[in-house]
């Protein structure tokens, strides 16, 4: 069974939905240090000027706080920014009144917290392009590991049957594949290459948020994100 681990993001990217749609089990790394200036509360999006930030403003994160403690800060209209940025931006977007009609009412829904934000918006889009994968939260998962490492097996080893982990490239600069392996679990990573697809404003742009893709190519955005080869083990897996 296949497993992915991954700390919650602000409308990410789509190699990230490509994990949450392969995984057998999503868990959401919440409990982990928040880390400012990051894809937490942060993307990007295609603009008739250029790439453009995207971000949700937090209010006085210390070193201590941990993502699932992390509060959105009301001090600016910060809906509204984002809403007219993104219809700006997508107006002319085939699918721009259908997805806007999704991601509104979530970005005005008032959260205290970025995660619920962020899981709620992630949800959404799930539903929408077709991904099923059940989720859990690292913070409803006893603790007992300390290292990072550890607590990674920890997650793993809490679901029944779960013997491969699929993580991020960025990963290969920790992950001790020895215990992993010591505990029975493979360890798989992401290798993702981004297919092109229309988007507006001239040549195309890869690594945008998920959002792009939605605007420009509506359902189909599934077949898109699911378009880059997996490695040769999670092919047997699945």
């Amino acid at each position: 069974m296949i497993i992915s681990i991954i700390q919650p993001c602000f409308v990410p990217w789509l190699g990230y939905f490509e994990q949450m749609a392969v995984a057998d089990i999503f868990v959401y790394l919440d409990d982990v240090q928040y880390t400012k200036k990051d894809w937490r509360n942060n993307n990007q999006l295609k603009s008739p000027y250029g790439v453009k930030p995207i971000h949700v403003p937090v209010g006085n994160a210390s070193r201590s706080t941990l993502i699932h403690e992390a509060l959105i800060s009301y001090n600016s209209k910060w809906e509204d920014d984002l809403i007219n940025k993104i219809t700006e931006w997508y107006k002319k977007a085939p699918f721009f009144e259908e997805i806007m009609g999704i991601i509104k009412p979530i970005v005005f829904g008032k959260y205290e917290k970025l995660v619920d934000l962020n899981y709620r918006l992630n949800s959404a889009i799930c539903n929408y392009i077709g991904i099923n994968t059940p989720i859990s939260y690292a913070s409803n998962i006893p603790k007992k590991a300390t290292e990072r490492n550890s607590r990674i097996v920890e997650i793993c080893t809490h679901f029944t049957g779960v013997d491969l982990l699929y993580d991020g490239k960025s990963a290969q600069s920790f992950i001790d594949i020895e215990l992993f392996k010591q505990n029975g679990i493979t360890v798989i990573f992401q290798d993702y290459i981004q297919s092109s697809y229309r988007q507006l404003w001239g040549d195309f742009v890869p690594y945008m948020s998920v959002i792009d893709v939605m605007m420009n190519c509506g359902k189909e955005s599934k077949n898109i994100l699911m378009s880059s080869p997996l490695p040769e083990h999670i092919k047997k897996e699945l």
